[in-house]
């Protein structure tokens, strides 16, 4: 056999103080992210995965005789660049199996390292884009005005914000398409296959609320939804989500939510690069459901983590919910507290009714309600004026509100001839 004939050779360099004779590894996988060795004489495959521009990969080794097939060593995250982790590998590799122990490791392990790394840092092809005169700025949406098409998306909010329950609204509201939905929210012409990672929950409990969703919005014909329950990062699921999204034909992914499927330090860029990283890869629309954290000095509301959660985010909104004690209806507002491709979009309202067996959810005016302060200034000083005129500081007041902001937006609605001077007030020039 190959391998006792390389048995033989390396127990003779102990003896001539030559190394084994080197084997350039064939490569039955060639890809960016996957790399698979195979060396014929040395009975060798490894499987190389996950791999990044720093050197770190996944690497498994496999023993492939002719007879068998035998593991050599499990899925092992490995950095390449270090040497102390290249001789770690290597001391494991020589102790795994007698047959084995006499290859040339250091040589196998130095081939992984340079294709490795070669292929992690090639990165996108080079394109060349000419200008097109029917190009314009307008925004391509999934669902308009949340989902930016082929775009990540994250809605961040408190706990009980009922952020997971209006994420089914939308998966909903897209798959089928639900094009007459009275909610405001404007659907692509055809269905939207959607993909939802859990994190938080499990099938029963989400198969409930999927269904409770349906009968809400009065549906008889039941329509299902691609779910999987998540234990690992995005990043590590990489590959097989890119299979699922090709069997599937996947064209939305409801991720929640942010926190597991990022995990480690959230404060540090790195988690929130490596996720916005495996969304790229994935390269479709996604719907991303975040924790919230609040700024100290500012008292700015944001995603909880490191800025680059929100940076990397082509459209951001942040999710609030009203509901009384023991009452079946609440009240929901979505602001736009981001947005790359378009201008910001004024704020959403929904109100949804529970029942024992079915959720509903319709449009809501956020104007008399207690999110009324997610409104525009400019509206809520409209509104306030309806009932007559008012000094700005008697405004600023009422909407705690900044008294030099209320002067500043009074002026600017005067020119738009919305509001006029009375005196020292300041009132609408039409009811």
């Amino acid at each position: 056999m190959a391998i006792q004939d390389c048995k033989e050779r390396a127990q003779e360099s102990e003896i001539t103080r030559e190394e084994p004779s080197n084997e350039l590894p064939t490569l039955p996988v060639d890809e960016r992210d996957h790399i698979t060795f195979r060396w014929i004489n040395y009975e060798l495959i490894v499987d190389a995965e996950h791999l990044n521009s720093e050197g770190q990969a996944e690497l498994t080794f496999w023993h492939d005789n002719t007879d068998y097939t035998q593991l050599l060593l499990p899925p092992t995250k490995a950095n390449l660049l270090s040497s102390s982790n290249r001789a770690s590998i290597i001391r494991q590799l020589q102790d795994s199996d007698d047959g084995l122990r006499y290859l040339p490791w250091s040589w196998i392990i130095s081939c992984i390292t340079y294709k490795v790394v070669k292929n992690a840092r090639k990165g996108e092809p080079v394109e060349t884009i000419w200008p097109s005169e029917d190009d314009d700025l307008t925004p391509s949406y999934l669902l308009e005005p949340i989902l930016y098409l082929n775009h990540p998306t994250v809605i961040f909010g408190d706990y009980g914000s009922l952020k997971s329950l209006f994420a089914l609204v939308i998966g909903y509201v897209a798959q089928l398409p639900y094009s007459d939905n009275k909610l405001g929210l404007v659907t692509m012409e055809e269905s939207t296959h959607c993909l939802y990672l859990d994190y938080e929950d499990d099938p029963s409990s989400f198969r409930k609320r999927w269904g409770a969703i349906q009968k809400g919005f009065g549906i008889e014909a039941a329509m299902p939804i691609q779910y999987r329950r998540m234990t690992t990062t995005l990043a590590d699921s990489i590959e097989s989500l890119q299979q699922i999204k090709k069997d599937k034909d996947i064209k939305l992914l409801i991720i929640d939510s942010l926190g597991p499927a990022a995990r480690g330090n959230l404060n540090d860029p790195e988690p929130a690069i490596r996720y916005h990283e495996a969304l790229r890869k994935l390269g479709i629309t996604s719907l991303t459901l975040a924790h919230c954290s609040k700024d100290q000095l500012t008292k700015r509301r944001t995603i909880f983590g490191s800025v680059f959660f929100t940076n990397l985010a082509r459209s951001v909104w942040e999710c609030k919910a009203e509901q009384e004690l023991g009452e079946d209806e609440a009240i929901i507002s979505l602001k736009h507290t981001k947005a790359n491709l378009s201008r910001l979009h004024s704020p959403l309202g929904f109100r949804f009714t529970f029942t024992e067996n079915s959720i509903a959810i319709a449009k809501a005016d956020l104007r008399d309600t207690g999110l009324s302060g997610e409104l525009p200034l400019s509206l809520r000083i409209k509104d306030l004026l309806r009932d007559g005129p008012m000094m700005v500081k008697q405004i600023a007041e009422t909407l705690d509100a900044n008294e030099g902001s209320v002067k500043t937006i009074v002026n600017r609605m005067a020119k738009k001839g919305v509001t006029v001077k009375i005196g020292e007030s300041w009132g609408l020039t039409a009811l």
